[in-house]
């Protein structure tokens, strides 16, 4: 048996696992961001949607996952849930609530369970297997980053020590992606563009891969 079957073999056996053990609902203890004054209380997420209750008892907050239109959840101190719903005030926004959870909050199987769920972008981060590595630094407003960009067969990740920097874009929810020269990379999707500088090459190889499956040459080749 080859090496390639064998790594083949136990990934698929890592995920089956992973599927198996997988929670079905997550239950947080949240503060929901507001501009006056946070409110504690506590965040319930399953198959059905999300629901917040305030600790006081005054607030309760109910998103049917049929209508959620956006989540993201890569930093736990910001996670964000967007409703098809218009806001009564400001008619051109969204529904829009974000609540702050502990650090240590499970970001990566919530990211994976939602993007599992909903055909919406979800923005956040989880394993996935990758072909191609290439170390990478994301520049932010203030600092930026060191991390790795992986480019596989299901989805394109930038992998950081810092959750709130890291992504997995599967291609279903990809827009765009560019390659303004050897060292740059962009993905670009309807909630955010993400350009990462890259400290090695990027492989044609590679870039072909990300560019097939973006652009679904695959099945216009059929």
């Amino acid at each position: 048996m080859t090496f390639t079957r064998v790594f083949s073999l136990l990934a698929i056996a890592t995920h089956l696992v992973f599927a198996q053990n997988a929670p079905e609902t997550f239950d947080l203890k949240v503060e929901r961001v507001r501009i006056l004054r946070n409110q504690p209380g506590d965040l319930h997420i399953d198959a059905q949607g999300i629901t917040f209750r305030s600790r006081d008892g005054k607030a309760s907050i109910t998103i049917p996952i049929q209508d959620l239109r956006e989540a993201e959840v890569a930093d736990p101190h910001a996670l964000r849930f967007q409703a098809y719903e218009l806001r009564k005030w400001v008619p051109i926004e969204r529904r829009e609530y974000v609540f702050r959870a502990p650090e240590e909050a499970p970001v990566e199987t919530l990211a994976q369970f939602l993007a599992a769920r909903i055909d919406r972008p979800v923005v956040g981060h989880y394993s996935s297997t990758s072909e191609f590595q290439i170390p990478a630094y994301h520049t932010r407003t203030l600092g930026g980053t060191h991390g790795t960009l992986e480019i596989g067969k299901d989805a394109i990740r930038f992998v950081s020590e810092k959750s709130a920097d890291s992504r997995t874009w599967l291609y279903r929810d990809v827009e765009t992606i560019g390659r303004p020269d050897s060292y740059r990379f962009r993905v670009t999707t309807i909630r955010e563009t993400y350009v990462v500088e890259l400290k090695s090459p990027l492989p044609e190889a590679a870039y072909e891969l990300a560019w097939s499956k973006v652009y679904d040459l695959e099945r216009s080749r059929q």
